[in-house]
Order: C-alpha cells, then structure tokens, then sequence
C-alpha cells in the first residue's frame, strides 16, 4: 500500500502521524500549522486567491465566485464576486473592504460614501442630501396629509405651525437635562435618546435633513402634543408628572400607529423600541392594548384617561 503525500508539500504523511482532511484531500501537521487559511473554509490552501468585496479564498472555494456585470461597488469601482459580502443602500452595493474601510458615514441612514455635511446634523450622502426634508422643502402638502391622521385619532393641528430647524445637539438638551457628552454619530443613535421632532412652548423644534417617512410619523406625534398642550393650557409634555407621562405615551402610540397606517415596517420597529429612556413615558401601557383591543377602543381609553388624569394631577 503507497504511502500518502501531503497535498500541500506534497511529501509523504509519516505513517500513524495526524493529518488534516478536507475536500477531499489530506495536508500535513506542518503544513496545517504554517499555510495561510481560507476565509470561507478555513483550509490551509497553498494557493489562495484574494476575492474583492470578500478576502481571500482557496482553490476549492474560488469555483464558487462568479463575476457578475451588475455587481460593481459604488464607492471603489472593483467588481463584486457572486457570494461576496457587500453593503446594500438605496440601490447601491458596496464591497466589504470599502464598507469596513469607510472614513466616514452618512447620519441619516449610515451609507459608507459622503457627499458633504448639512450643519447641525453631520455628514450626509447624496442620496439623503438629495430626498431628505429640510428647511427649503416645502410641508405645506405634507402637513396637510396629516389633518385626517389627526382626525382620527380625535385631535386637529394647532395653527399656525411654528417651525425651527435645530442642531440635534439642541433637540435633546431639550429632552434630557445634564446630559453628558450628548454627541452622537447616526440617526440611530439619536432615537435611542430622544426624539428627532419634539413640540415645545408653541414651536416644533426639529432636526435638519429627516427622511419623508420619519418626518410624517413623529411629527403626527408631535402635533397631537401640541393639541393637548393647547387643550390643558401646557407648554410641553416633558415633565415626568403622571398626566404628562400618560399623554407622552398616547402620543408615541400615534407616531407608531401612523407608521403602520403608511406600512413603514422599519420605523415601526424602532419606534416600537426607542428611544430606551423616560421619553416615551406610558408607551407600554397602549403598546400593551394594541395586541387585544381595536384602535377605537385604544383612541376612547386614551381621551378618557387624559381627562381623568388632567383633573387629578393638573
């Protein structure tokens, strides 16, 4: 019986020594311990291949990338491999190495390439820059979207509509007091503490660039808090008092009902979560009746509780 060779070296497996197997071939101790191992497989290859987007492979796993004519990163040009990882956005892919590598992000929605900064907010991609609203966009249309939202859940909006575009670094000092070091790097983050529209002493304070989306859904929030400011003569909802805390998480429940209305399933889901502090005040309590109880009954044990809270605590 022939004695077996390592397929690296190619020099014969001492007889009762370990070895190691795979794709069917065997490679030595020695070999085992000093070649350089594939990404995908972890065999130690004697010929690795490196795989933009990806890294680098053996002989065995190279079959598996296919090159593909629409699969060119957006940021470096290279091709991307059938099978690579990549970054997709806003129909855009981009290779792993330029992903992992990238100096900068987008605030609004994290996309690896940058084409300037809007003030206040951080930088910004093109693509944000670009549909994103902002202080030149008209909201008239938008606002006027909303009055049936409104509508329905027994609230009209508070006229005239006072608008401030504001640093976010502004927006949740307004929020949170004595917060420390309040910095934060992408638009997640700024959700996990507070929120990107908020309604305060008559105006709504809001941060620049928001998408469509996100603007139409926290700011239905924020002006059923302006219709209850108006209604029990308050000048924000804010404070932690029971009533303020029952009507911060009526108004949330709007925000994230809205969502659902227009079936924007990712800001369900981060509103549903976010932000993780005080801010959302007594969301769980209608969070809690949405899996039981209709939206008409929610809407009629919300008024009802607000104004037995209001002539309580008030």
């Amino acid at each position: 019986m022939s004695q077996e060779s390592c397929y690296s070296c190619e020099k014969p497996i001492p007889s009762g020594q370990s070895f190691y197997e795979d794709h069917g071939v065997k490679v030595c101790l020695n070999c085992f311990r000093t070649n350089k191992r594939c990404i995908r497989c972890r065999f130690p290859s004697k010929s690795l291949t490196y795989i933009t987007g990806y890294g680098d492979v053996c002989e065995f796993c190279e079959s598996s990338f296919v090159k593909e004519s629409d699969m060119d990163c957006y940021v470096c040009g290279e091709q991307i491999w059938k099978g690579a990882s990549f970054y997709s956005g806003h129909n855009q892919k981009v290779c792993q190495k330029c992903f992992v590598e990238a100096e900068s992000r987008c605030f609004s929605c994290g996309f690896p390439s940058v084409e300037g900064e809007i003030i206040g907010l951080g930088d910004i991609c093109r693509f944000c820059r670009k549909d994103n609203l902002d202080k030149r966009s008209d909201l008239n249309p938008i606002i006027q979207s909303m009055i049936p939202f409104l509508k329905s859940h027994k609230h009209g909006i508070v006229a005239p509509i006072d608008i401030h575009w504001f640093d976010r670094r502004v927006i949740i000092g307004m929020q949170i007091e004595q917060r420390q070091g309040s910095t934060t790097r992408s638009f997640d983050e700024l959700l996990r503490i507070c929120y990107p529209i908020v309604y305060l002493k008559e105006r709504f304070y809001i941060i620049p660039s928001l998408p469509q989306g996100w603007f139409i859904s926290l700011m239905i929030g924020q002006l059923a808090a302006a219709d209850i400011c108006q209604t029990y003569n308050l000048l924000h909802i804010l404070d932690n008092a029971p009533f303020q805390q029952l009507a911060r998480g009526w108004c949330h429940w709007i925000s994230v009902n809205t969502a659902k209305a227009l079936k924007h399933g990712s800001i369900v889901k981060a509103l549903n979560r976010f932000p993780e502090g005080d801010i959302p005040g007594l969301f769980s309590k209608f969070q809690a009746m949405t899996d039981f109880r209709k939206n008409k009954e929610i809407i009629q044990f919300a008024h009802k509780n607000l104004k037995q809270y209001a002539k309580k605590y008030l």
